[in-house]
């Protein structure tokens, strides 16, 4: 294919069951001029014997196989290595998008200049709630720069809009992560947040694209619906890493807070995992005695407590009391 303009990137380990409705969301769009990058991770499924009975010789579907599992990162890193496209983006091999999704969002990237274009994302399950739960939503066309957008995404700005650090739902322009070495880690979990950081770093204009929607499939045996040794193990890594690229940037000064507020609320996504996922109390306690230490590892205390207002202190003390007034009397 000539004149590309958006490279799809998928990496697939062990999804067959998942993979066609994924495809089909790209394979269909009303803009046509895609490519869909499979890189296979290792998969002990055949993953290209479905793609072959499935899409024949499709000329937009690339397949590409890792020997030896890279992780997401590393796989994604891959498809971005032969990606052709003007812009590319990721999805997880268990999502989809609406099909005018990359119609809507080259118009606005083109004629905004933007470097990253953010799209809604909803998550969906097999039990159809309602209402529908939008991790982020936007139905205008809304300019952000560098700065705006980190301290959007920690909640430091309630701007009428939330950003989630999430990759999935962004489209990127390809000379701009060329430009700026953008790239993924390959051997840790949580390495779309550090993605999204190096990025909106770097960044000139970030918008917000309206009214398409990438749909986030909750799968109860996927990495994110589980827990063990490499998820704390990632979480260190990733927030070290993290405070190490803000400082190489010299920019750590300036977004400490903001750091401090990213991490805080992964913790409490570990913290939340592990009471989900981990039935035994003694393992139970095991991880959360490692979370302690990994915080003491992370944060400097007497800088994390110039920044934290007095009611994030005691909820922090007395987590369970909502009424301070009726312990007084």
């Amino acid at each position: 294919m000539e004149n590309i303009k958006v490279s799809v990137v998928i990496p697939v380990f062990n999804t067959v069951n998942y993979l066609k409705k994924c495809v089909d969301s790209f394979l269909h769009q009303t803009l046509e001029d895609i490519e869909i990058i499979i890189v296979d991770d290792a998969s002990t499924q055949d993953i290209k014997g479905f793609l072959e009975n499935e899409y024949g010789n499709s000329e937009k579907i690339i397949y590409l196989r890792n020997e030896r599992s890279l992780k997401p990162g590393g796989a994604r890193n891959r498809g971005l290595d032969i990606a052709k496209g003007e812009y590319v983006s990721f999805c997880d091999s268990d999502d989809w998008v609406d099909l005018n999704l990359y119609e809507e969002t080259v118009k606005y990237m083109d004629e905004e200049f933007a470097d990253i274009g953010m799209v809604s994302m909803v998550r969906d399950d097999d039990f159809k709630t309602e209402p529908r739960l939008y991790k982020c939503e936007y139905h205008n066309l809304y300019r952000l720069n560098s700065d705006m957008a980190i301290r959007t995404i920690c909640h430091q700005y309630e701007a009428g809009i939330k950003i989630v650090p999430a990759c999935i739902n962004k489209i990127y322009r390809r000379s701009f992560l060329e430009r700026t070495n953008c790239r993924f880690e390959e051997d840790i979990y949580y390495q779309g947040i550090l993605f999204s950081i190096k990025t909106f770093l770097h960044t000139e204009q970030i918008i917000c694209i309206p009214d398409v929607t990438y749909h986030h499939y909750l799968r109860y045996n996927s990495i994110t619906q589980s827990f063990d040794d490499n998820h704390m193990n990632s979480f260190y890594e990733c927030f070290k890493r993290m405070k190490n690229y803000f400082i190489n940037c010299g920019v750590y000064n300036k977004y400490e807070f903001n750091y401090y507020k990213i991490m805080e609320h992964y913790l409490n996504v570990v913290v939340s995992e592990i009471f989900e996922y981990i039935p035994e109390e003694t393992t139970k306690k095991k991880y959360l005695v490692r979370a302690m230490e990994i915080v003491k590892l992370l944060v400097n205390m007497e800088q994390y407590l110039t920044y934290v207002s007095a009611e994030e202190l005691r909820q922090h003390v007395q987590p369970n009391i909502k009424d301070t007034f009726s312990v007084l009397y």
